[in-house]
């Protein structure tokens, strides 16, 4: 009995060494955003950062984020697409982005940060994001939610009442 508690007690620390050495790599490469209101009148001016190339994510008729990140950073993704901030396409996406806000949110710019806290790039958009910077290859990873998904536009408290077994069965929603 003796046996199996020290058993037990070791695979424990194990796992617990096992997790926190997984997360303290998972951390080692996320950057972030620093929000800054000069880069948000920046977008709202067109005004293009040198020595930038630009990105805007989801659809050129429904874009969610504009960024721009300095080289040799670069995106990619296949939800995000190469702008030119000297094109129409650029002013569509910006105007779009700032009067279209994701519902409940406003639209802000910032600073995207390295996981050194370097500036590496700009950001505008009504979302939040997370930022994994690859330091070797220079690819910039940014997750944000997916609003599009969301497809019976709901929006609000309520209380939802379902009746079913599995993956399947009938419910009742009511808001407030």
């Amino acid at each position: 009995m003796e046996y199996r508690r020290h058993v037990y007690r070791a695979a424990c620390l194990l796992v617990l060494v096992a997790v926190v050495a997984s997360a303290g790599c998972a951390t080692g490469h996320r950057g972030g955003l620093r929000h800054n209101r000069e880069v948000g009148r920046a977008f709202e001016t067109l005004h293009a950062f040198p020595d930038h190339r630009y990105w805007y994510y989801f659809l050129e008729n429904s874009p969610y984020a504009v960024v721009g990140l300095r080289a040799p950073y670069r995106i990619e993704d296949q939800h995000w697409t190469a702008v030119d901030p000297d094109s129409k396409t650029f002013e569509k996406v910006v105007g779009l982005v700032q009067n279209f806000p994701v519902r409940g949110s406003f639209t802000t710019g910032a600073y995207l940060l390295d996981p050194q806290g370097q500036t590496i790039g700009v950001w505008f958009s009504s979302m939040n994001a997370g930022i994994r910077v690859d330091p070797e290859t220079k690819i910039v990873s940014i997750a944000t939610g997916m609003p599009w998904i969301d497809d019976d536009n709901w929006f609000g408290s309520g209380v939802g009442v379902g009746v079913g077994t599995g993956g399947s069965g009938v419910g009742v929603r009511i808001g407030f």
